[in-house]
């Protein structure tokens, strides 16, 4: 091929530049002749003008002669990326001089690329499958790269195979036009059959099942839901780390003489298109831990060391718990300063029994304490707000274990795009520093968008945020300091916001948030006979109280404004009533009354504790929340209101990664003071796409006496609600539920008579980094004037 040409061509260089230069050297002995011109020849067609020829060429009319600059010449000019091929002339001319002629053959432009016989991937896709791969990109109007094209072409071809096409064959063809410079990349593909795995079959296993040996591969047959996961298809790559992870698995399970024969898989074809395979195992002795025992400890005792690690004697010999236990005694020494002291692991076996002894042999270090701490790469980030998160202070014992904990709460500031926390000897015994190496990270955003919900239909929105701010320090772009700032504006066709928040993690540098925020919301969603604008401030202190328990404690003033209220004097039954209210028009009382402004000034303490394992597709863990308002700190309304919130999370099979949900909540508000209610725009409500997914958006709940189409909200409430989840792909997960709930209208009445439930199916979606919600639930028990049939719900967030 014609890189190969080049790369020959490239090797040879040397020699013919050694040659030119011997020949001079016959001719000038020590001195080199002057160069009377420098001429460029190309080779075909030109790409480049004379000029551009001239500014990577180190030598000029007039110089001498020097090899040196030849070279650099040379490589500059293969450096410009314009040229497939690069040589130097020395020719003789009059009075002594030398002509220097650089031959150049220049490289084509890619004029476009063009994929032939795929049927299954589309061009877009395996452009961008051949940059993934290999990070090689290929596009119009790019230097033409022989070499490049071929490791496309490798990379496309193993796509394919592992998409579960292993006959696939890629080759490339360049077509090039000599008089323009453009050349047409043809990429040759031959898809070959879509090979599914029909079955995947052990042979010699009699300890574990076929079942329970599939579970431990990624390699998995075709399935119901294998058109969306893409499982079912055989990739050679894959399956041999899977023959590994199969040895691996028998050892650990204390078979340590078992042999996974790679050499005798068979595939039986049933069909041009279905496999099954076959894989034969010996599974050999099982194996059991015998007695464990420490040597060369001084500073410890057998016992203090033993006393962490998870294994014990008589259990199955695992490999990789009995190196699990000597990292857990290391960890013990270097957690108590011994930071170079190292564990080794020795096995003695006893064929006898088939019992393997184990002696941990340690080598013990001095004890060493923090000196100092050095902090560097940190171009925007105040030195303070690293050293603020470390665990550990100049004088502490130099716990390798704090140090770790140090290093992840460095990378959950999501300041920094790398983090790496060393220590460092000194010229002082018995002492180190702690070395602090971080590359900064882009902590601000700007984003422009649009979202589409259910409730609040169209959104156009606007949003700055900075996770690093610095309020008080324009001349750094206001970054550095650890604050946090948001500023959001939307408008939608229910909705209008505009939200303005200030958070200090760090005040008076003790770990205590503090925080501010201003806003202004408008609402049209809630109901069609009133609209609702909300502007106040709150401020908040938040702080963590013991293990993953915080509290928060905020102080709320906000105006709340119900305005456009439907009235309807003509409806038939309507009365006037002597205070300009309407009763019997269709309007809930309540809204009318509550037409015009009140002032509501409000404490709230709330408590919570999440351990989820993660925000999105939750799989295990809980979140609990205990939140209490009192309104009544001057403003117009009084009321106690207290609501608890929990989720649990239980994982049940590993396929799909499957999960089951409990989501419970209760609730109650209660008038004080003068207060005889509570406004109805701090009630509770059921119904919508975080509560019952059957039911339209609060339409569960008291309805007024008189005018029943709206609920006017009660004082009192409960909800549960069960969902299954299979996560079907890495963005997608499928979910089953049933959800249940009632609203009353006195507070502290759990009755539970009126109740309403629904059950449902939804998907959940992964977009940008964002979940979509998209759930669809049909009502089994309706409440009096609540809305039937089916409700469609769909939102962007999680339930919580």
């Amino acid at each position: 091929m014609r890189f190969f040409k080049t790369l020959f061509r490239t090797l040879t260089l040397s020699s013919v530049l050694l040659s030119c230069t011997g020949a001079l050297a016959q001719d000038a002995a020590e001195e080199y002749p002057e160069i009377r011109r420098i001429i460029p020849e190309f080779k075909g067609f030109r790409a480049v003008s004379d000029q551009f020829i001239f500014s990577n060429v180190q030598l000029r009319p007039g110089m001498d002669y020097n090899p040196a600059l030849i070279d650099q010449s040379i490589r500059a000019l293969y450096s410009s990326g314009y040229f497939e091929f690069v040589e130097v002339r020395v020719e003789k001319a009059p009075e002594d001089k030398i002509d220097v002629y650089f031959e150049l053959e220049s490289k084509y432009t890619i004029e476009r690329i063009r994929f032939n016989g795929n049927e299954n991937y589309s061009d877009k896709r395996l452009a961008r499958k051949a940059e993934i791969e290999e990070d090689v990109t290929l596009e119009s109007g790019d230097s033409l790269d022989e070499y490049k094209v071929s490791l496309a072409a490798d990379a496309i071809a193993a796509y394919y195979v592992k998409k579960g096409y292993p006959d696939v064959s890629v080759d490339y063809r360049i077509s090039r036009n000599p008089e323009t410079g453009y050349a047409i990349v043809d990429i040759d593909i031959e898809e070959g059959g879509d090979l599914r795995i029909e079955d995947i079959i052990f042979k010699g296993n009699e300890v574990f099942s076929d079942k329970k040996l599939r579970k431990q591969l990624e390699t998995k047959k075709d399935g119901w839901f294998s058109w969306i996961t893409g499982s079912g298809k055989f990739d050679e790559k894959q399956f041999k780390e899977d023959l590994e992870t199969l040895r691996n698995f028998y050892r650990d399970n204390g078979y340590l003489d078992s042999v996974v024969h790679e050499d005798r898989v068979e595939f039986e074809f049933e069909g041009e298109d279905e496999v099954d395979i076959v894989i034969t195992v010996s599974e050999g002795d099982l194996y059991y831990l015998g007695e464990l025992s420490v040597d060369n400890n001084t500073v410890f005792t057998n016992g203090e060391l033993l006393s962490g690690i998870k294994v014990e004697t008589g259990e199955k010999f695992s490999p990789q718990k009995v190196d699990d236990a000597a990292s857990t005694i290391r960890e013990y020494y270097t957690s108590r300063g011994y930071l170079d002291s190292g564990v080794r692991a020795e096995r003695v076996p006893n064929m006898e029994n088939r019992r393997i002894d184990v002696v941990f042999r340690v080598r013990e270090s001095e004890r060493f304490y923090l000196e100092s701490i050095r902090v560097e790469g940190n171009t925007k980030s105040k030195a303070t707000v690293i050293i603020r998160e470390l665990a550990l202070r100049p004088g502490d014992v130099f716990d390798r274990q704090r140090m770790d904990v140090s290093e992840a709460r460095l990378k959950n500031t999501n300041y920094f795009e790398d983090v790496r926390l060393n220590p460092e000897p000194t010229n002082i015994p018995g002492r180190k520093d702690l070395g602090i190496t971080v590359r900064e990270g882009r902590t601000g955003n700007f984003t422009i968008g649009a979202g589409f919900g259910s409730v609040e239909s169209a959104v156009v929105y606007f949003e700055v945020t900075q996770g690093n701010f610095d309020l008080f320090n324009w001349r750094s772009g206001f970054q550095g300091d650890g604050q946090k700032f948001r500023f959001r504006a939307s408008v939608g066709t229910e909705s209008n916001q505009v939200v303005v928040s200030f958070i200090e993690p760090w005040l008076f540098e003790q770990r205590l948030e503090f925080g501010v925020e201003l806003y202004r919301t408008e609402s049209d969603y809630n109901s069609a006979d009133y609209n609702e604008l909300r502007t106040g401030f709150e401020l908040f202190l938040r702080r963590r109280l013991f293990e993953l328990v915080e509290a928060r404690l905020s102080y709320r003033l906000e105006l709340v404004e119900i305005f456009d209220v439907a009235r309807n004097p003509g409806a038939p039954g309507a009365v006037l009533n002597a205070d300009g209210s309407i009763t019997g028009d269709g309007v809930p009382d309540v809204f009318q009354a509550a037409e015009g402004e009140e002032l509501i000034s409000k404490v709230g303490l709330t408590f919570l504790r999440d351990n989820r394992d993660s925000l999105i597709f939750t799989r295990k863990g809980n979140r609990t929340s205990l939140n209490n308002e009192v309104a009544g700190l001057g403003g117009d309304v009084n009321y106690y209101k207290f609501e608890a919130k929990t989720a649990h999370y239980f994982p049940t099979f590993d396929t799909l990664e499957q999960s089951f949900s409990v989501v419970a909540r209760a609730g109650t508000v209660t008038p004080w003071g003068n207060s005889t209610d509570v406004p109805f725009y701090d009630r509770f409500y059921l119904g919508g796409p975080d509560t019952l997914r059957g039911f339209d958006f609060r339409d569960v709940g008291p309805r007024d006496p008189d005018d029943d189409d709206e609920s006017i909200g009660g004082n009192s409430y409960s909800m549960v609600s069960f969902e299954y989840l299979f996560r079907v792909a890495e963005p997608l997960g499928l979910v089953v539920f049933y959800d249940w709930g009632f609203v009353n209208e006195e507070d502290f009445d759990f009755s539970m008579s009126d109740y309403a439930d629904n059950w449902g199916v939804g998907a959940r979606i992964l977009l940008m980094g964002s979940p979509l919600q998209l759930d669809y639930g049909i009502p089994i028990t309706s409440p009096e004037g609540s809305g039937g049939g089916g409700q469609f719900n769909f939102s962007f967030g999680t339930r919580f």
